[in-house]
């Protein structure tokens, strides 16, 4: 990741230093109860902060952890999911989710993959992250996702399910990354590409 610019959470892409990601407390009108005291004295004290007037209690939203995998066929085409749900209903994606407590982040994606697609992960290798916003519903989330090149077992039972409408094997040499909804699997399999494919990929977006 270069640092000097970042894409939100539609893909579009911002000039600017990575940091410039927490200029905003997205939740300033969502968050106004004081989780402590109750009272209607909540406040935004920084990007991810809030402080009660009454109490002086402070909350934090945190980043979530969130993973995705990068799974090829054997000819070398990329598998990628379709969302169900909201945000980017409909949109392209990357296989994988948000990590539970109590897991890893390797035993997360293991288990989305399986809920999602119904394979089985026989390996897993990190590649890169990503910083992205998850809105849903009133609430926006900050993630750091983390995205792994996994190998499975084979495809013979593959099938859709959970959070995923379909999904297809997809040939990186002319994919148009505008596939996607979401910023994060964008900027991960341009990394990718960057990284592993030749210069005259035809990337478009």
């Amino acid at each position: 990741m270069d640092g000097f610019g970042y894409y939100n959470v539609l893909g579009k892409f911002a000039p600017g230093r990575l940091n410039s990601l927490y200029m905003e407390n997205f939740n300033s009108k969502t968050f106004v109860f004081c989780p402590s005291c109750g009272q209607k004295a909540l406040f935004p004290r920084s990007p991810k902060s809030f402080k009660c007037r009454e109490c002086g209690f402070l909350f934090y939203v945190n980043c979530a952890a969130a993973a995705m995998a990068l799974i090829f066929d054997d000819q070398g085409r990329l598998l990628i999911t379709y969302r169900k749900k909201e945000p980017a209903k409909g949109k392209g994606d990357l296989p994988g989710g948000f990590i539970e407590p109590g897991e890893t982040v390797e035993q997360g994606l293991v288990r989305e993959i399986k809920e999602e697609l119904n394979l089985n992960v026989l390996s897993l290798e990190y590649l890169c992250s990503a910083a992205n916003f998850y809105p849903y519903e009133t609430v926006t989330y900050p993630i750091t996702d983390m995205a792994f090149i996994c190998k499975t077992n084979g495809f013979d039972h593959m099938s859709a399910n959970d959070d995923i409408t379909g999904y297809e094997f997809v040939d990186l040499s002319c994919f148009d990354l505008n596939t996607f909804g979401m910023a994060s699997p964008k900027r991960v399999v341009e990394f990718y590409c960057q990284k592993f494919l030749k210069p005259d990929s035809d990337l478009s977006g």
